[in-house]
């Protein structure tokens, strides 16, 4: 009696860690289509966003190298208070 729990229960385990495998393959598979098509659009729109990167990080580079002072950075949180219109908080 014992020897058919036991046969049962393994063969139940067997099934539901099938069931899971299936599960994760094919959880697997459309992760891995969808990586698929990301590369695929990068690839088709790489020459357009290199040449993005070629025009657009000379400017941040230009803006950073302004924003790395220490007096400009001391402003902005001013200007951006100024700019929402919030004054000053009075303690």
């Amino acid at each position: 009696m014992l020897l058919i729990y036991a046969t049962a229960s393994a063969w139940r385990a067997y099934r539901r860690a099938s069931r899971r495998a299936a599960e994760l393959s094919s959880y697997a598979l459309t992760e891995a289509i969808e990586i698929e098509r990301a590369a695929a659009r990068l690839n088709e729109h790489g020459f357009a966003l290199e040449h993005t990167a070629s025009l657009l990080f000379p400017k941040l580079q230009r803006l950073a190298a302004i924003l790395e002072q220490p007096l400009v950075a001391a402003t902005i949180p001013w200007l951006i208070r100024r700019a929402f219109g919030r004054p000053f908080r009075r303690r």
